[in-house]
């Protein structure tokens, strides 16, 4: 499948580069430029990829790099849910991608997808804010086909790895596809109650041993779900609980 034959959903566009610094930092300019909304930019090489706390995402090739410029009609507090909704279609996109072959998908708070334990895909959401106020966001995405990070304090893998082999633009249709399925049922926010339950379903198990690292302690405890505003519930050893709105989760 070419670059020409990526069917996406009714009312959305695709911008194609053969090598950017960065999906994110293409979508924050075109935002600048005017551009508008349901956009998808595709590279097929990234010199700068950005992941989440400013760490670099290492985009080798043969994997996909792309991100969404959207313009929610919501507050911030309420467009940060899009983390979920991207979390959520990237978890059923893959699921597409790997169906003949026996693989374990769970998602790890906030957005990271995990294939057989170790992770696979990413996602990082930039907002900002025009002169006219409205809100604009891109959903910056990064899944591994072909190749993966070896240096990298999360152990990574690949879906070529598990034989499940795809191309970028086998996977950008797909994520494309289960994307605007879930925004329409995130509904600017009025939907995520549903998000929330479909995250829920798809996570690691409740009773998982976690450690929590924040910039200035760890915190070890059991995975407990989510709360109302996707926060992670955090059980410890003492019996309270800890809601965790920004850290790096590890699994014991």
């Amino acid at each position: 499948m070419g670059t020409d034959h990526v069917a996406l959903p009714e009312n959305y566009r695709l911008q194609f580069h053969h090598e950017l610094d960065s999906t994110n930092a293409e979508g924050l300019r075109l935002i600048a430029a005017g551009e508008p909304e349901n956009l998808w930019i595709w590279a097929q090489r990234q010199s700068g990829g950005r992941g989440r706390h400013g760490r670099t995402w290492q985009s080798l090739e043969g994997n996909l790099f792309a991100s969404l410029l959207l313009r929610p009609q919501c507050d911030a507090r309420t467009a940060s849910q899009l983390g979920f909704v991207g979390a959520v279609a990237v978890f059923d996109a893959v699921a597409v991608l790997a169906a003949d072959h026996e693989v374990n998908l769970k998602l790890k708070w906030p957005n990271d997808l995990l294939l057989n334990g170790r992770k696979t895909a990413g996602l990082l959401l930039e907002s900002t804010s025009g002169s006219n106020g409205r809100l604009s966001v891109v959903m910056g995405v990064g899944i591994n086909l072909a190749a993966h990070p070896q240096d990298v304090p999360f152990p990574a893998t690949d879906l070529a790895c598990h034989g499940a082999e795809t191309t970028p633009p086998e996977a950008l249709q797909q994520l494309a596809r289960t994307t605007a399925q879930w925004l329409s049922v995130w509904n600017e926010g009025r939907g995520f109650e549903l998000i929330r339950a479909a995250w829920d379903e798809r996570s690691l198990p409740k009773g998982t041993a976690l450690q929590v690292r924040l910039a200035d302690e760890r915190l070890n405890g059991s995975y407990r779900g989510l709360d109302e505003n996707g926060g992670l519930i955090l059980a410890q050893a003492d019996g309270s609980e800890r809601r965790i709105t920004t850290g790096d989760v590890f699994p014991l």
